[in-house]
């Protein structure tokens, strides 16, 4: 599901959402700040449609639930990648 257009008609002045938050993350490079301050610039936001947004804008996930989908492989990988780091020291 592509979340993008549900947002961007979302403005403070002549900015829309998006470019809001490539402001925020050019002067942070952190995206749980941006998330804190797109939450004060726009208080009407929830904090899981702030958390979108700037995942949408941030990452190739077209929406929260696609972000979290892809939370359990990026898991397994690391999980992989730590048990073979371990086997490699143990050798």
């Amino acid at each position: 599901m592509d979340n993008y257009h549900k947002y961007l008609y979302i403005k403070k002045g002549d900015k829309n959402v998006y470019e809001i938050v490539d402001e925020l993350m050019r002067k942070n490079k952190s995206p749980l700040i941006a998330i804190k301050r797109l939450k004060e610039i726009f208080p009407a936001l929830s904090l899981m449609e702030a958390k979108e947004i700037v995942i949408i804008r941030t990452s190739e996930h077209k929406s929260l639930y696609d972000y979290q989908g892809s939370l359990f492989s990026d898991l397994e990988e690391f999980d992989r990648l730590m048990n073979e780091e371990k086997e490699n020291r143990n050798e």
